[in-house]
């Protein structure tokens, strides 16, 4: 039975129950339409990993349009604002103990996923569930498309990895003809060492502390309401109609911006609007397929907390309280800095120009943390530096064109005669390759390479690296010395970034996050050589490999040592 309890709360556990019928089905799919081979090529293993996406995307689909009742919706609804409530007792040290976190993670997506994709559907009233067996019943399609769900994740993260990394993956199918997918070279042991040093290093990234306090103050500037009026008359409607199951009532989308209307006067227009923004619908929901390639899509429910359904020909909202609350902090901490905002708001001047400022500001919150730590060091810095201070009547030389461009940061240390010329990236949180993706396509963009972060970084390293005495002049009248002296030192090109993402570890540069930056530059922290032993076959094969990790390995067998 896939049902756990969780601080007395229901969640549905992934199992193996559906894996003959779907993988095995998916794996006929694939011999029948490309061969029960052995597939390395990188190309051509793409290709087969994309038809496996595509095909469980169908059998997702295909298995949640049978679905015709709004009760099966409405218990999938019951369980997120469930699993939402356990997942805020985890941020205050509550553990899953029944679940791995990932495993809860990805249980929270999927729902989320199927109640976006029901408003796809015209649904019927339904009854409310009469016996257990009846809820039981739901409790196994939700684990089918759990199990569904987790491997369209998995496969979309295996794409991704094969867009960064070259012969990423390998495919087989074993005797009982099913489906294989492994990592190629050393790239499984090294996945499996790396990762879990990232757990740090995500608790450690900073964050804008003030920034939900001012989305909210800026909605009730442009809008010209009350953001808890706005949320609370929704479930004061549904605590009218149904007093002892509010979370199940729907109400009418229409009734909601008249409230708006008639208790603050403002325009219908803008009243619609605000309550737009905040709606999923048929006309405006994503995809399966775009669902999970855009994970940061405000087009998704994470962000929009208004399911509106058509039930028995009639439109109706699904509104959970737990879920209006999540969404405006995800919205204020995970969307505004990266100038993501509801097209719909972003037809008003006013929040445009707020959006626009707080992704000017974004870098900004990085950096400062970043100086704090380089003055407690006692280090001489540059920061965002567009031109150097030159001795006598000379002019300041100007970087900030095609030369270089803005440095973010130079850092100075003579211990180690190092200088660092530093861009800081405040990215956002990624946990899976589909997002890593986004943040290695910017970092190295193959299609703009003069956009690529890293061709940028080429350039200021470059140059200050044979301006040494630019920037000594410029550090001499700063720091009021005259003995400044960098002619011996190296410079290193490097980012710090806000959390980990991929590129860090198979980048030109080296990527640094916040929690690791006090002991680089202090020259007590470099990333790791690896130490990998193969012993698969008959022979043993020792593999150094160091950074960047995920690309052909040094290989050191017997023969490298006789010759």
């Amino acid at each position: 039975m896939p049902r756990i309890k969780i601080d007395n709360k229901i969640v549905i556990s992934f199992d193996y129950a559906a894996r003959d019928k779907h993988w095995g089905a998916l794996s006929a799919y694939l011999i029948e339409k490309h061969g029960n081979e052995h597939f390395s090529d990188h190309n051509k293993v793409e290709q087969i990993l994309l038809d496996g996406f595509n095909f469980l995307t169908q059998s997702f689909r295909q298995l949640i349009s049978t679905e015709k009742k709004l009760t099966f919706f409405l218990y999938v609804h019951w369980l997120h604002e469930q699993s939402i409530e356990i997942y805020i007792k985890t941020l205050s040290g509550f553990k899953l103990d029944l679940i791995a976190e990932s495993e809860f993670a990805m249980y929270r997506r999927i729902l989320k996923l199927i109640l976006e994709q029901g408003c796809d559907f015209d649904l019927d009233w339904g009854t409310f569930p009469k016996s257990g067996s009846e809820v039981f019943e739901m409790d196994d399609k939700i684990q089918e498309l759990i199990y569904l769900g987790t491997w369209i994740y998995a496969l979309a993260d295996n794409i991704a990895f094969q867009k960064m990394v070259e012969e990423c993956h390998q495919i087989s199918f074993d005797e009982k003809r099913l489906l294989v997918i492994d990592w190629q070279y050393h790239y499984g042991k090294t996945y499996q060492q790396l990762f879990p040093m990232l757990i740090e290093d995500y608790k450690s990234g900073t964050f804008d502390e003030q920034a939900i306090y001012e989305l909210r103050a800026k909605i009730e500037e442009c809008f010209k309401i009350e953001i808890d009026f706005a949320g609370g008359i929704i479930f004061e409607i549904q605590k009218h109609h149904s007093p002892q199951a509010p979370d199940l009532q729907t109400i009418e989308p229409s009734v909601l911006p008249l409230n708006l209307v008639g208790n603050y006067g403002i325009s219908s227009d803008l009243a619609e609007t605000f309550y737009a923004g905040l709606t999923i619908s048929r006309a405006n929901k994503l995809t399966i397929e775009d669902a999970i390639l855009k994970p940061h899509s405000t087009k998704r429910y994470m962000f929009r907390p208004i399911l509106v359904y058509n039930v028995g020909g009639s439109e109706r909202a699904l509104v959970g309280k737990q879920k209006f609350a999540e969404s405006m902090m995800v919205l204020a901490t995970n969307a505004i800095h990266w100038n993501a905002m509801f097209d719909e708001w972003l037809s008003l001047k006013c929040i445009q120009s707020f959006i626009t400022k707080k992704g000017n500001e974004h870098d900004k919150i990085l950096e400062d943390k970043i100086e704090e730590i380089v003055k407690s060091k006692g280090f001489l810095y540059c920061r965002n530096i567009k031109s150097f201070k030159q001795t006598g009547n000379k002019n300041n030389v100007n970087i900030d064109n095609e030369i270089a461009g803005e440095i973010d940061l130079i850092v100075i240390n003579p211990n180690n005669k190092k200088i660092y010329v530093a861009d800081a990236k405040y990215n956002r949180a990624r946990y899976e390759a589909v997002g890593y993706r986004m943040d290695y396509s910017l970092f190295i963009n193959l299609d703009k390479p003069n956009k690529s972060y890293e061709t940028k970084l080429n350039k200021k390293t470059d140059w200050i690296s044979k301006n040494l005495n630019v920037l000594e002049e410029h550090l001499s009248i700063v720091y009021k010395k005259s003995d400044i002296d960098l002619k011996d030192y190296e410079v290193e090109g490097i980012f710090i970034i806000n959390t980990p993402t991929f590129y860090m570890f198979n980048g030109h540069f080296k990527a640094i996050t916040l929690k690791q930056f006090a002991d680089f530059i202090d020259g007590k922290y470099e990333y790791p050589d690896l130490y990998i032993i193969d012993e698969d076959g008959e022979d043993e094969m020792f593999m150094m490999v160091r950074h960047p990790y995920f690309r052909k390995p040094l290989i050191l067998t017997d023969e490298t040592f006789e010759d």
